[in-house]
């Protein structure tokens, strides 16, 4: 599986071009586009879609009907996105690219909503520099990295949600759905895809058979296309709903993929029945492997070269784990379900009965919601009324998002208050509080998938985050999200048939919590010196009074402070790596 890097520059010097020209090639990177003012090159020049003389776009590009990547677009197509300055490119297709283009002012740099391909940008003197990942960006301007510890703060804060600011100096991210402009004036971002255009009225899929049809459909023809580029997929099937789904998709199109299912020594972690269940439903082979405490070496394997803290030690061992056993089995690349919970909306918020109180079309759903959410939450139906009418009444509001400030030094509570702002956040006047609570978990599946290749996921991808599929869920309405006192019930109900029932409508989900406890447990000692003699310590991002007696106390580690733990020691070796390099 080739993933796609590019590098470009924008109004640079001669000094600075020339630069740039020599990083591609120590790079390995060829030219691909050329005029005075931009120069563009990338480790795949014939597989981009020029845009005339005007530009190209990098990357995979699909339209829906076709299970490939396009390999042209029509003149009709091209001159629609040029006019547009490239945001036609939202409209119209999909996929997991970067379009760079001359526009009337300068140039517009856009980015594919959930693509995985990055686009970091840097300013060099008059100039900018654009790149895919962190490394070409300072090969090519010869900036030294700096860590903005305002902003590491920030991240850890924020958790899953990812700003178009990153955790080094100098260093921006075009977020997936945005546009950069680049031009004499300075370069601006505008936020232009927004997940709110598809919950309006006009879009809204009223019938549920035909909302069910619709996403079965399309999640089949959105997996295909993902993975279209991949003769044998290894997918990674925990039994779960959203892997299972995967597996209904693939086995749906009769692709050849074989199946992992990584399990732990805990009953909780061990879903192998589940696994082996849908394996032989859909009559695929199926891999067992143990997830081994032993095997974490957490100095190693969370130095990751993102722009921010984000990737997860105990992830980069899951994916160091199936890649190996890809290899193993002559896979050529590795297929997750992450995202999926996000995308099929797994909530359980009595925001989504104030949607049927607040919408004359699910006003006869409700009760049958209230039950389904009390059931789900472990609540009491009357106190699930009393918050559905009470959040009916406040009307249109930003959701807000959990902010985590946990043994983090004093600094960090004033961010926390400010910390969570995202364009989707803010609703239109419209907005129904069950909508909003939908789109605001997308914001962490849009940074599952942004985050791009990087550690032991080069040959990953998870193809249930795709923007036709996220914009179809959008279009159901709340109320056909809930059945059977469960949640994801509109995909449950589209893979019905394609899956075992007591897959479908599992209830039940494992977790690696007692793995997760065991990694620290094992390695306490080695990780305490590594967070209180480290890099965030030093700089007073952490507060090493609180996290010294959480790491002595063994009681403090209940719940899930152990987490926490696990989450800033990935951030200390994350910023150990990008400083020692």
């Amino acid at each position: 599986m080739k993933n796609d890097r590019f590098l470009a520059g924008i109004g640079l010097s001669e000094t600075d071009r020339a630069e740039l020209l020599a990083a591609a090639s120590q790079n390995e990177l060829a030219v691909a586009y050329e005029t005075p003012g931009v120069i563009v090159a990338c480790n795949d020049p014939a597989a981009t879609l020029r845009l005339d003389n005007d530009g190209l776009v990098i990357g995979p590009v699909y339209q829906s009907g076709y299970d490939n990547r396009l390999s042209s677009l029509s003149e009709d197509a091209r001159r629609a996105i040029l006019k547009s300055g490239g945001t036609r490119l939202f409209e119209t297709f999909w996929g997991a690219y970067v379009g760079i283009l001359r526009t009337p002012n300068g140039t517009s740099l856009v980015r594919a909503p959930f693509g995985r391909l990055p686009c970091l940008f840097q300013r060099k003197g008059p100039g900018t520099i654009a790149a895919s990942d962190i490394d070409l960006v300072r090969s090519a301007s010869g900036i030294p990295f700096t860590l903005d510890f305002e902003e590491i703060t920030r991240q850890l804060v924020l958790g899953d949600m990812r700003l178009a600011t990153t955790s080094l100096f100098g260093i921006g991210e075009l977020r997936g759905g945005s546009r950069l402009l680049v031009e004499s004036a300075g370069i601006r971002l505008e936020n232009v895809w927004s997940p709110w255009t598809f919950v309006t009225a006009r879009r809204t899929i009223d019938n549920a058979e035909d909302a069910v049809r619709r996403l079965r459909q399309q999640c089949i023809a959105s997996v295909a296309a993902t993975t279209s580029h991949l003769s044998h997929p290894l997918l990674m099937l925990s039994g779960g709903l959203d892997s299972s789904i995967l597996a209904a998709t693939l086995a749906a199109k009769d692709r050849t993929f074989s199946c992992l299912n990584l399990a732990t020594r805990d009953h909780a972690g061990d879903e192998r029945t589940f696994a082996h269940r849908v394996a032989q439903h859909v009559k695929r082979p199926l891999e067992e492997r143990a997830m081994a405490v032993a095997e974490y070496d957490f100095a190693r394997i969370g130095a990751v070269r993102t722009p921010r803290p984000v990737a997860r030690g105990y992830q980069q061992l899951v994916f160091e784990t199936a890649s190996g056993v890809a290899e193993e089995l002559g896979c050529d690349g590795v297929v997750d379900g992450g995202g999926g919970d996000n995308v099929f909306c797994s909530l359980r918020s009595a925001a989504f009965a104030a949607d049927c109180l607040i919408d004359p079309d699910g006003i006869h759903r409700f009760r049958q919601v209230r039950d389904d959410i009390a059931h789900l939450a472990g609540a009491a139906r009357w106190r699930v009324s009393w918050k559905a009418r009470r959040r009916a009444w406040q009307g249109a509001r930003p959701y807000k998002l959990q902010v985590d400030t946990r043994l983090l030094a004093a600094d960090a509570h004033p961010l926390a208050s400010k910390a969570a702002t995202h364009p989707w956040l803010p609703p239109p006047e419209f907005a129904l509080p069950g909508r909003g609570a939908h789109i605001a978990i997308l914001i962490a599946a849009q940074g599952y998938v942004e985050d791009g290749p990087h550690g032991t996921k080069p040959n990953c991808i998870a193809p249930l985050v795709t923007q036709p599929l996220i914009e179809l869920c959008l279009a159901i309405p709340s109320w056909h999200w809930f059945a059977r006192g469960n949640n994801r019930a509109a995909a449950r109900t589209a893979f019905e048939t394609l899956l075992p029932p007591e897959i479908a409508w599992r209830r039940g989900k494992g977790n690696p919590e007692s793995f997760l406890f065991s990694l620290l447990e094992r390695n306490r000692a080695a990780i305490t010196d590594h967070l209180l003699d480290g890099i965030l310590a030093s700089a007073g991002v952490i507060d090493t009074t609180a996290l010294a007696r959480a790491l002595r106390d063994t009681e403090r580690l209940t719940g899930t402070t152990y987490g926490r733990i696990l989450h800033l020691l990935d951030a200390e070796t994350w910023a150990r790596g990008i400083m020692a390099n």
